[in-house]
């Protein structure tokens, strides 16, 4: 996965904070951080400072034994 560090720091904070909460409807971690999502309202919704990492539900990662 490429860095992220050539984003500004607004689109960067909005992916990393999606990233971090559970996935809906077969969104995926991989597809919120290569920028698949970015103008839906996964992303969106913590733009322009808006949202907070307190209170997410944690992204929690299937056993692949499972």
């Amino acid at each position: 996965m490429e860095p992220l560090r050539h984003l500004d720091r607004d689109t960067r904070r909005a992916r990393l904070l999606a990233a971090r909460t559970r996935p809906v409807g077969g969104i995926n971690r991989r597809g919120i951080l290569t920028g698949h999502w970015d103008r839906g309202d996964v992303v969106r919704q913590f733009r322009d400072g808006n949202g907070s990492w307190l209170g997410l539900a944690t992204y929690v990662a299937r056993d692949p034994a499972t």
